[in-house]
C-alpha cells in the first residue's frame, strides 16, 4: 500500500511538558484517515506536527521524522511543504476578501497571472467543494458573507488551488450543521479519489462513515491503527473498545 505520509518515533512537547510520545504511524494515499481519542489526547498537535506548523510555534519541541513521499520534511522550505499539505482549521477563516479574491490569492502568491486560468482553478475547486453553483453569480461578494458550512467549504476549496498531495482537517464540521456537515463530508469522499486526506474528529460517527482508516490517540500516544472496519468490529486495545464504547471521552 501506497503511503504519502510516514511518521517515525514523533514526540512533541510545548514548554516542556510532552503532548505526543513516540508515535510511529503510516498514512495511506487517496484514503480518508480519521484520528480519534478524547479530548486533550494530541490530536491536533499531530497534526500540526504533519505540515511542520507545530515546529514554528514558540516553546515547542518535536523529535523523530516526518516523511513526505519519502522526503524528510524537516529539509524543505516552509513554503513548498505549506503547497504540498494544505491545513483547514476547526473554525472556518476566509480572508477578508471576495469569495473569487480567496481562491486567487495562493495561486497569485505562487505565480499565476492567466485570467482565463485563474478563472478555471476557481470554478473547478469551487465545484469540487459543491459551491460553485451556490456562488458563481456573486463571485465578487465578500466571503465573511457566507454562511458557516459555505465559509468551510470555501477554506476547503482555497487550500486545493495549489493541488496539495496531503489535506489536513481539524474538526472541520464541529461548528457546523448537520445538513452543512453532510456536505461536507460527501464531498470529502469524492476528494480522497485525488487526495489523501487526514481529519481529526470527535464525531466517532463521521469517522465510521467517511474513513477508511482510524488512529486512536490516547495519552499522546498511538494506542491502535487500523482499517475503519477493524478498529470499529474488533478493536484489538482494550482502551480503544473502551473509549468506542463510551467508557470515557
Amino acid at each position: 500500500m501506497e503511503n504519502t505520509l510516514t511518521l517515525h518515533h514523533v514526540s512533541a512537547s510545548y514548554d516542556g511538558k510532552a503532548v505526543l510520545e513516540d508515535i510511529s504511524l503510516e498514512i495511506p494515499a487517496h484514503g480518508i484517515t480519521a484520528i480519534i481519542g478524547p479530548s486533550g489526547c494530541g490530536k491536533s498537535t499531530l497534526l500540526r506536527c504533519m505540515n511542520g506548523m507545530l515546529r514554528e510555534e514558540k516553546g515547542t519541541g518535536i523529535s523523530g521524522e516526518i516523511l513526505l513521499g519519502g522526503q524528510d520534511i524537516q529539509k524543505m522550505e516552509p513554503e513548498q511543504l505549506r503547497r504540498r499539505v494544505g491545513l483547514v482549521f476547526q473554525t472556518p477563516a476566509p480572508f477578508p476578501f471576495s469569495i473569487y479574491r480567496n481562491m486567487t490569492y495562493a495561486l497569485r502568491y505562487y505565480g499565476v497571472r492567466d485570467k482565463k486560468e485563474l478563472d478555471r482553478q476557481v470554478r473547478e475547486k469551487l465545484e469540487m467543494a459543491g459551491l460553485y453553483e451556490e456562488v458563481s453569480q456573486e463571485l465578487d461578494k465578500s466571503a465573511h458573507k457566507l454562511s458557516g458550512g459555505q465559509q468551510q467549504r470555501l477554506c476547503i476549496a482555497r487550500a486545493l488551488t495549489v493541488e496539495p498531495e496531503v489535506l489536513l482537517l481539524d474538526e472541520p464540521c464541529s461548528a457546523l450543521d448537520v445538513k452543512s456537515s453532510s456536505v461536507i463530508e460527501r464531498m470529502l469522499v469524492q476528494l480522497k479519489e485525488r487526495y489523501t486526506i487526514v481529519i481529526v474528529t470527535h464525531n466517532i460517527a463521521q469517522a465510521r462513515r467517511i474513513s477508511d482508516h482510524v488512529a486512536f490517540l490516547f495519552g499522546g500516544r498511538l494506542v491502535e491503527f487500523g482499517t475503519t472496519a477493524q478498529i470499529f468490529s474488533e478493536p484489538r486495545e482494550e482502551q480503544t473498545r473502551d473509549f468506542l464504547e463510551g467508557i470515557y471521552g
